[in-house]
């Protein structure tokens, strides 16, 4: 069964954030750029809702061009013939990933050995810096397949490389995903997106309340893992009850 992409699949990075920048979440944001920029706003709220095998919404919110996100997840859907539920929250600040189940308020906090993202960052031409996501979408086996217009953009279509996947990216940003999964279809569209908006630092600390593990070191990418959006638990898997997919 594949685990690791679907709603994480948003952000087809997450596992490179800590590339961008370095210290411990909760401090006051970062506002120089990074070197790398994931994504070619600077700062972005994207609202997106579910739709065929699936319902719910999903919030990503971004500041400086990726060093901060935080995605916040609410679906259902069914897997299978079961029916299944999400209600996470994932953070990266800095160096610095919550995951967070939101109905148990309990979650992890990771740290990352970040000397193979850097590696990798390195490999990359200037070129392939200046469309971050897309770079990494092709070199990962993916293909460009057309295009589509989304909230009044114009988006790059590309299928991901282990097939199944479609993502439309604009700026970097996941303006739609469509995932097959178990004969279904899972779509993910953006319906509203704000990028004059001004971030705090509470926007990327997890909830008071929850009840947080101690720090785990991921020091490798999980077996498989494209180019991908929110922290992993510290086993490489996701979340119990998160939708079953590749990543």
């Amino acid at each position: 069964m594949r685990r690791q992409i679907i709603t994480s699949a948003v952000v087809l990075t997450a596992f490179i954030f800590a590339a961008c920048g370095g210290g411990e979440g909760g401090e006051e944001l970062s506002t120089t750029p990074p070197p790398v920029k994931l994504y070619g706003v600077q700062n972005a709220i994207i609202t997106y809702e579910y739709s065929q095998a699936a319902s719910g919404t999903k919030t990503h919110t971004i500041a400086n061009f990726g060093i901060y996100q935080a995605l916040l997840d609410s679906m259902s859907f069914r897997f299978q013939g079961q029916p299944r539920n999400v209600y996470q929250l994932d953070i990266t600040s800095d160096t610095v990933q919550w995951s967070v189940d939101l109905s148990t308020m309990e979650g992890v906090r990771s740290t990352f050995d970040t000397s193979r993202i850097r590696r990798l960052v390195a490999d990359f031409t200037e070129e392939e810096k200046q469309d971050f996501q897309a770079s990494f979408i092709l070199r990962g086996g993916g293909t460009k397949v057309g295009t589509e217009t989304i909230l009044d953009r114009e988006c790059d279509v590309y299928e991901l490389g282990m097939g199944g996947i479609t993502v439309a990216l604009w700026n970097g940003l996941t303006m739609k995903m469509d995932v097959v999964m178990g004969g279904e279809n899972i779509v993910m569209t953006a319906v509203d997106m704000d990028l004059d908006f001004t971030p705090t630092a509470d926007m990327f600390l997890p909830p008071q309340e929850a009840k947080i593990k101690e720090p785990e070191v991921i020091s490798s990418f999980p077996e498989g893992h494209p180019p991908v959006d929110p922290p992993q638990q510290p086993s490489g898997e996701m979340p119990e009850g998160h939708p079953p997919v590749g990543n």
